[in-house]
């Protein structure tokens, strides 16, 4: 019974250290913002919205696009800066809001590892159908008693 008690005691200590600890870093995350100027809130957007593609828009980025969404999302892009977001957390917000269709460079996943290494296996293909391809016709014109030189 006493033994319980003691197991108990060093259970609810872990506990309140796992509590504190958890909260601290909460705490921190929440005072975490980022106090921009003017200019950097302006150049800092305008890179965000260069780097996003307009949900509207074919092929246009949210800085081009005219479209009304865009200048919805350029105006949160701006709100968040000013309200001390980092770069990567209005991203990361837009993503979860969008998807990932709304990067022009989608993040490396095994969804889109397509994306990233399909040309250039494509290429090696290529070059390695070209290579066999090459192979066989030398391979061809030495069998007919032709040289290649």
């Amino acid at each position: 019974m006493n033994r319980a008690i003691l197991n108990m005691s060093k259970l609810s200590v872990w506990l309140t250290v796992i509590l504190l600890f958890s909260t601290s870093l909460t705490a921190s995350a929440v005072t975490d913002k980022i106090d921009y100027t003017h200019d950097q809130i302006r150049d800092l957007g305008f890179e965000i919205a260069h780097e996003l593609r307009c949900p509207m828009s074919v092929n246009q980025n949210l800085f081009d696009s005219g479209a009304p969404i865009a200048s919805e999302l350029k105006g949160q892009i701006f709100l968040m800066l000013e309200q001390g977001e980092s770069k990567q957390a209005i991203i990361d917000f837009l993503v979860q809001r969008y998807g990932e269709k709304i990067r022009y460079q989608p993040s490396l996943s095994m969804a889109t590892a397509a994306l990233w290494f399909g040309p250039i296996l494509l290429l090696f293909g290529i070059i390695g159908f070209a290579a066999l391809l090459i192979r066989e016709q030398r391979k061809h014109q030495d069998t007919n008693g032709n040289t290649y030189e």
